[in-house]
């Protein structure tokens, strides 16, 4: 180990360990002043801020490109003005996953000759030269949305992606190289990964922390940046996830990386953009990190079946705290599996507090239409049926939006929608002071907004059990 990776690896060891207790508040600002969508920021081995851009006109494939490679230098005055980086890039979404070597890096390309493909390219007195294609064993990615990164080693990639066997949408998987070749990716298991969207993951510089975004949790911003502690070897023993509190802004906060070296920290944020990602940076202070709120569970959470071999064992034991000083606080809870079921089943199984999503009854764009009438109203009886039967029950109906346009705009409809189902229920003789009605907008996605089929999943209704008489 040289001198320089030994003093990171000796201020890692301070900085892991005060992530993981508590801090005053702290400012942040933005590193550009861009209207662009800025994501994946990354320190190279030289200075160097790398992350992608989307939508640029610079970009490859112009304004409708989803995402180039591009880069900024660092002096006393800051950072400068981007520039693009035209060999790491093309006309489709480029994700810059980290340096696998000092003058290498390894790019995800979402289109590389009508491909998903992880390329390697090389650095040298010339720019950047096209390397080997990295292959990982059993690689599948299902949907548009894909983030990885790399450990400080390069030999660990944590990665980001609804493939086989997860647990409802986006899961985090890992893959270790051997020095030859990258193992097959593994479900790091259900202690982080929900049937929501777990995303943008990164391990911290030591390797035994992990970070990522989620919207698992019932959190104001929807998305937020959570942290947990690896227990073993195994990488699916996790402690529970803890939220870090890293600024006031009210926007969706993803990619968060350690700057160890000069002691600051980077993250995205949506608040000044339009729904698009504005690079952050934390100087001097670690970020505070509080206890997670409780998971917004849904008894929907079906357990894949395929690929048990990938999942932690039901009484494996996670810590219940992280304390200040090293010790962990153990208890072996056990964790119950729910079959499918129908949906008074499920609506009987519900609990003070605990959220259902009605399937099926999703809502044509822009509107309170149902998508699909038959089928939703459908679900709607059957609901009308069990809270008749129950009238001591009392819901709360949210309804949800995708992300696109105006976010007050779809504040109202999100709340138009919710009390279009209470109109449906109370016609169908549910009471009406049983049920209350809010709007979410499109602050709480279950599903990337990057394409249709995601945004048809996040135009839905919850509801929740709130008081039983």
């Amino acid at each position: 180990m040289n001198n320089a990776l030994a003093i990171l690896f000796r201020a890692s060891t301070f900085f892991v360990l005060a992530l993981f207790t508590f801090y005053p508040s702290y400012g942040q600002s933005p590193v550009f002043s861009l209207a662009y969508d800025e994501q994946q920021p990354i320190i190279s081995p030289e200075g160097d801020l790398y992350f992608t851009l989307a939508y640029h006109p610079q970009n490859k494939g112009g304004q409708k490109d989803s995402g180039d490679v591009w880069f900024a230098t660092e002096d006393d005055q800051g950072f400068s003005s981007p520039v693009p980086v035209p060999e790491l890039s093309t006309k489709h979404y480029d994700l810059l996953i980290g340096f696998y070597q000092q003058s290498e890096v390894l790019i995800y390309h979402a289109n590389l000759n009508n491909q998903q493909v992880i390329q390697s390219y090389i650095k040298d007195v010339e720019g950047w030269k096209k390397g080997e294609v990295i292959q990982l064993p059993g690689l599948k990615i299902n949907g548009d949305y894909f983030s990885a990164s790399l450990d400080a080693t390069g030999k660990i990639m944590t990665i980001s992606m609804d493939s086989y066997g997860t647990y409802g949408n986006e899961d985090i998987y890992v893959s270790k190289y051997n020095g030859k070749s990258w193992s097959r990716p593994l479900n790091i298991g259900g202690e982080i990964n929900t049937n929501k969207q777990e995303l943008s993951p990164r391990l911290s510089y030591a390797g035994d922390s992990l970070y990522f975004a989620s919207n698992a949790y019932d959190t104001q911003k929807g998305i937020e940046i959570y942290g947990s502690k690896r227990l073993d070897n195994t990488w699916t023993n996790w402690s529970p996830p803890v939220l870090l509190k890293l600024s006031q802004l009210q926007g969706v906060e993803m990619y968060y990386f350690q700057d160890l070296k000069n002691k600051r920290a980077f993250f995205t944020n949506t608040q000044k953009s339009e729904g698009f990602g504005n690079i952050y940076i934390l100087e001097n202070k670690a970020p505070e990190m509080i206890p997670a709120l409780p998971l917004a569970k849904n008894p929907t959470d079906q357990r894949p079946t395929s690929v048990s071999n990938d999942r932690p064992n039901s009484s494996s034991p996670i810590v219940n705290s992280i304390s200040n000083s090293d010790t962990l606080l153990v208890s072996n809870p056990q964790r119950e599996s729910k079959e499918v079921v129908g949906i008074s089943e499920k609506l009987d199984a519900l609990a003070n507090g605990e959220q259902l999503i009605l399937e099926n009854v999703l809502f044509k764009k822009a509107t309170v239409e149902l998508l699909d009438s038959a089928s939703s109203l459908l679900v709607l009886d059957e609901l009308a049926t069990f809270m008749v039967k129950h009238p001591h029950k009392k819901m709360l109906i949210e309804g949800h939006t995708d992300s696109y346009g105006n976010a007050n705009v779809n504040m109202r409809l999100s709340l138009a929608r919710a009390d279009k189902i209470k109109e449906l229920l109370v016609n169908r003789g549910v009471a009406a002071s049983n049920l209350q009605t809010k709007g979410r907008g499109g602050k709480k996605p279950i599903a990337t907004n990057s394409n249709e089929a995601g945004r048809k999943k996040n135009r839905r209704v919850e509801i929740k059990l709130i008081a039983e008489d």
